[in-house]
């Protein structure tokens, strides 16, 4: 059954061209009832009953319209488990992920894997299209550009049906093969575990990189791993579903996971190294830290308040010094050149924190603007084609 009226109506809207959009507050009441009747089943229900009272139309096709509904709800609730993969000119390395991640997949029921092509310029969307003309559980998607691997894994996020979402890179760092380890290790309650890497494969650059995000996470985030995050992640659906609905521009999974729940576990895992080139840069990796920072937390405000807090109280101390000097003592004020120090120091800092505000004010503009997280192009899946999505 679907969890709650909004997402139901929006997994059903692109099949049923949004009619049931009007009773989403309905199939919310529905839940809140706990009615026994999947949420789309009932809001195709309803929509229908007021579409023959509006054409006055003597036909009775509600039990069809019902029955097909009920069919769609049955057929997506079968899904156990999704794997969500983001893909940035992967071509090379789509077949090698798929063949060793079907027989992972098919041993833990029924299943859907969903490639979310981020903005490739390699190709890589005709292999996964090519990759799910073989397969019919592979849903293939394709964003208008590139948003980047979180914005890529929330868009696969909101296109997954498993009771169950395992996210992974496409680099196989992250062996396919101890994805059930990390379901054992849900399976004692938590809501999320994370794959924890045993040594990393990644270059001092990349590593040193990663240490610092942890260091921020460690101290901005309430995190039940003391800040130890990795894109190998395995998570119950409501959870999932909790994250989708984060509504601003800048997306950082692992913050709105801990934002949602800390009831988190972690499994120590293998990572292999990968002969796929790494595409993020430092600035890309700035950028992730940045979110991180400014985005959950208002620390940094904080400590620019406190730091021109005594940056004042110092001024005033070594004013008082100077005035006393030359009113007791008759000593000259001297020191050109350490005033002028001074004056650059305190002038750095407040264009530096300056800046600061303004990151926290662009942000504010580009959220009120409705900058999209993401817009899906396409979504190929069995013998269905979806347009646009907006989100």
């Amino acid at each position: 059954m679907c969890d709650g009226g909004d997402a139901c109506v929006k997994k059903t809207a692109g099949l049923w061209g949004g009619v049931c959009e009007p009773f989403s507050s309905a199939c919310e009441l529905a839940s809140i009832a706990r009615v026994p009747i999947p949420k789309s089943s009932l809001c195709f229900f309803l929509w229908h009953q007021r579409k023959k009272r509006l054409d006055k139309s003597p036909q009775n096709w509600t039990l069809p319209y019902l029955g097909i509904a009920i069919i769609y709800d049955v057929a997506i609730t079968m899904i156990h488990i999704s794997f969500v993969i983001p893909v940035y000119n992967g071509v090379m390395m789509v077949d090698r992920l798929y063949e060793r991640l079907a027989p992972v997949a098919k041993s833990l029921g029924k299943y859907e894997m969903i490639f979310v092509d981020d903005g490739s310029s390699d190709g890589s969307f005709s292999a996964l299209t090519a990759l799910q003309a073989r397969d019919s559980n592979v849903c293939a998607v394709q964003l208008s550009r590139n948003f980047g691997q979180h914005n890529a894994t929330l868009a696969g996020l909101s296109c997954a049906h498993g009771e169950i979402i395992v996210t992974l890179d496409q680099d196989l760092q992250n062996p396919p093969e101890e994805i059930p380890r990390l379901l054992e290790k849900l399976s004692e309650g938590y809501d999320v575990v994370y794959g924890l890497a045993e040594a990393r494969a990644h270059n001092i650059f990349r590593n040193v990189t990663s240490d610092f995000s942890k260091w921020i996470s460690r101290r901005i985030l309430a995190t039940a791993l003391n800040g130890n995050f990795s894109s190998f992640r395995v998570l119950r659906r409501w959870v999932a579903d909790e994250v989708v609905k984060y509504k601003s521009s800048y997306t950082y999974i692992d913050g709105l996971i801990s934002w949602t729940t800390t009831n988190v576990g972690g499994v120590i895992v293998r990572n292999d190294k990968s002969d796929f080139e790494s595409h993020y840069t430092f600035l890309r990796l700035m950028n992730h830290g940045l979110n991180l920072l400014v985005n959950f937390s208002i620390k940094p405000l904080q400590i620019a308040s406190l730091v021109g807090a005594a940056s004042a109280i110092l001024g005033l101390i070594g004013a008082a010094v100077l005035v006393a000097e030359k009113v007791l003592y008759g000593v000259p004020v001297q020191g050109w050149t350490s005033l002028m120090v001074v004056v650059l120091v305190i002038g750095g800092v407040q264009i530096a924190f300056l800046g600061l505000i303004g990151e926290y004010t662009g942000r504010i503009l580009m959220n009120s603007n409705s900058s999209p997280k993401f817009v899906i192009r396409e979504i190929k899946k069995g013998t269905k084609r979806s347009g646009a999505k907006r989100k």
